[in-house]
């Protein structure tokens, strides 16, 4: 309890750092901010197009993926600014010589890399726009949303994000030995993010590897289908916790290896 909090005031100091550096370059977050909202306007033109075509896909209405989208935005934001923003930024400080003097720090090293690396500001600017009007065009009241449901999407998406994150940490293992890790690490994030789809209606052999090498699929298409039809998806919820508490265990491992690693190269 006592690490815990000490991990918690840590990333709270950090955060109002990287806040009140951020301010300072607030201009440039605009044209990321209309990026985004010109992306969604495209896409949600796109499906409204497709289903006065089709009816439904998957058994999904137009309603429903519009909600997926929404889901699977959020689990791109969270596995963005959470996992992908702070391991490129351990990547940058193994190569600019910056993680020597970090490893000299009183302070903890993963949760310093974690909180060092949020953009609270980026994600205001950027990120809530488009989730406020993707959500706005949603039909709540005709979602069979429940408690019971909600919880177990949110669930099985932290799985997901568990696994994204060691998945992703395996991937920039290379520059504790070889100093570069960041295109593999960013060709990575772009093709997981295309996630919009049923997932009780994915081949059998994508929903294993979800578990796996497609984690984003459990954190947006899996977590929808548990929100709106848990019943189709009640069987992913062991093996995405045993894969996910398998992940922490790999991560832990990984992480004391490449420390020792690093810390043998460098002396």
């Amino acid at each position: 309890m006592k690490n815990l909090l000490r991990n918690v005031r840590l990333a709270v100091a950090v955060f109002r750092v990287q806040a009140q550096a951020e301010k300072a370059y607030l201009g440039s977050f605009w044209s990321s901010t209309v990026s985004k909202l010109m992306y969604n306007a495209v896409f949600i033109t796109f499906i409204d197009l497709l289903f006065r075509r089709t009816g439904n896909i998957g058994g999904y209405s137009k309603n429903d993926f519009i909600f997926l989208l929404l889901v699977s935005q959020i689990g791109w934001y969270i596995s963005f600014y959470g996992i992908f923003k702070a391991l490129s930024g351990l990547v940058e400080t193994v190569r600019n010589g910056a993680f020597d003097f970090l490893l000299l720090k009183p302070v903890p090293h993963r949760s310093f890399l974690y909180a060092s690396n949020l953009q609270p500001y980026d994600f205001l600017l950027t990120a809530m726009p488009s989730l406020l009007i993707v959500g706005s065009i949603i039909h709540w009241s005709t979602l069979e949303l429940t408690p019971v449901s909600i919880l177990l999407g949110a669930l099985i998406s932290l799985c997901g994000i568990v696994i994204c994150n060691t998945l992703m940490f395996v991937l920039i293992t290379p520059v504790f030995k070889a100093g570069e890790a960041t295109d593999i690490l960013n060709i990575f994030h772009s093709i997981s993010s295309a996630v919009q789809m049923p997932y009780s209606k994915l081949p059998f052999f994508m929903r294993i590897m979800s578990l796996t090498l497609l984690p984003h699929l459990l954190i947006s298409a899996a977590a929808t289908e548990l929100i709106l039809r848990p019943a189709n998806a009640l069987w992913i919820i062991p093996p995405a916790v045993l894969a996910a508490g398998i992940a922490i265990v790999v991560f832990q491992w990984l992480w004391r290896y490449d420390l020792k690693n690093y810390t043998s190269a460098s002396s």
